[in-house]
């Protein structure tokens, strides 16, 4: 009988050294996972800042030249303009100067 009961206890051991194994391979299973988990979400966000500031460079470089296309055409309109003036500009004068003085210049 005394040595079932040893048997017993020796089992019963056997057993709670098996839990044990189990419950710190669980725990070791959680941290890893817990660690994983936590490198997969600075990977994701170190992909999202890094599109991020593409999309940023991308939208600055569109921005700049579509602010350089809008110069270019703004100078050539200005310049169109003065060609006009300075083509237009003695006639002008005398119109204004007949419309205040009642006379008509040569230019006319």
């Amino acid at each position: 009988m005394e040595e079932l009961i040893k048997k017993i206890i020796e089992i019963e051991h056997e057993a709670q050294s098996l839990v044990d194994d189990g419950i710190a391979q669980k725990e070791k299973i959680r941290m890893d996972t817990e660690n994983e988990l936590k490198a997969i979400e600075e990977n994701i966000l170190d992909m999202a800042e890094r599109k991020i500031e593409q999309l940023e460079v991308r939208n600055r470089k569109e921005a700049d030249e579509k602010l350089a296309r809008i110069r270019e055409h703004t100078a050539l309109k200005v310049k169109q303009i003065n060609g006009v003036i300075a083509g237009h500009k003695e006639m002008w004068e005398n119109q204004i100067f007949s419309r205040i003085t009642g006379r008509r210049t040569d230019a006319q």
